[in-house]
């Protein structure tokens, strides 16, 4: 009997403890929510607590989005105007653009691709082919320094074009060739390795020669070396049909004579010929047969004589 009630005593002791202890540790927890949720501002607080609660659902887990956009409240059941979604705060994105970081208002303008010639385009035009206004800028301060894209290669050397910029714009880069038959002195300055000295022998020679029909008679001035043609070569081009022609056979010796290719003693063959006979036999062929030029100066005459 008195096991029984001995018995009885710890069975209720243990239960009446482990109870205790449940409600202890229940109130543990709860005392940490609270104060967490204490914490926590506004509404977010709120939210959780009623989700913990298990009353109802979190907002955020009960809205949906009717057709019209609007949000619908999984508490109240009534139609909430939608409310735009803030992004977190970022820095500017920045990336290299040819030397300059580009604003991000460039990056949404539209570009155009277009033929231009680097030596004349406007800043305008440059910033429509997609360079900002800065990149223009200097583009335009490095020209009216006097600076020159002489080739394709020239304007992607400069800092603010990017190889991805200089990739696109490549095709459209036109760059007209200097033509030597109506340069003036200024316009062949401005070739490489040609300067005041060498502009003024390059007219003169235009000059007495009447033209030029090919550019690799830039090799006959004096002076003009084989490496002082390679620096411009690919920038000049010639327009034979500027040559201004001779009338061999009528015209006089003072005007033979300053031609390169005569000079004073073919000058006075050709008078001394043209004494002897009759126009039946004035012409080039006619001369190398009684050998008054050597057949070689009268190939490089064929393109300056006219016959009337």
């Amino acid at each position: 009997m008195r096991g029984r009630v001995a018995k009885e005593k710890w069975s209720k002791g243990a239960a009446s403890g482990m109870v205790a202890l449940v409600f202890l540790i229940l109130g543990f927890q709860l005392a940490v929510f609270v104060l967490k949720v204490a914490e926590m501002p506004g509404q977010a607080g709120h939210d959780e607590f009623t989700q913990a609660a298990g009353g109802v659902m979190a907002v955020e887990e009960s809205c949906d989005q009717d057709d019209s956009g609007s949000v619908m409240s999984g508490m109240t059941g009534q139609r909430e105007p939608e409310k735009p979604v803030s992004e977190p705060a970022r820095g500017p994105k920045r990336s290299k653009y040819g030397g300059y970081e580009r604003p991000a208002e460039e990056a949404r303008r539209m570009v155009e691709s277009f033929p231009f010639n680097p030596n004349t385009v406007t800043r305008e035009d440059l910033q429509r082919l997609g360079l900002s206004a800065r990149q223009a800028e200097s583009i335009e301060n490095y020209r009216s320094k006097g600076g020159r894209f002489r080739s394709k290669t020239d304007f992607q050397k400069m800092y603010v074009v990017s190889d991805t910029l200089f990739a696109r714009l490549e095709p459209y880069i036109d760059i007209p060739k200097l033509e030597l038959n109506g340069a003036d002195s200024a316009a062949l300055v401005s070739l490489r390795g040609i300067g005041p000295y060498y502009a003024r022998k390059i007219l003169d020679y235009r000059d007495r020669l009447g033209g030029f029909w090919r550019k690799e008679q830039l090799l006959e001035i004096e002076g003009f070396d084989a490496d002082r043609y390679a620096g411009c070569a690919d920038e000049v081009t010639v327009d034979d049909r500027k040559i201004r022609k001779v009338d061999l056979w009528h015209a006089s010796d003072t005007l033979l004579a300053r031609h390169p290719y005569l000079g004073p003693k073919g000058a006075r063959s050709i008078v001394r010929y043209r004494e002897l006979y009759d126009s039946t036999r004035w012409s080039l062929p006619d001369l190398a047969a009684e050998r008054v030029l050597s057949q070689e100066i009268i190939e490089k005459l064929e393109k300056y004589i006219v016959f009337q």
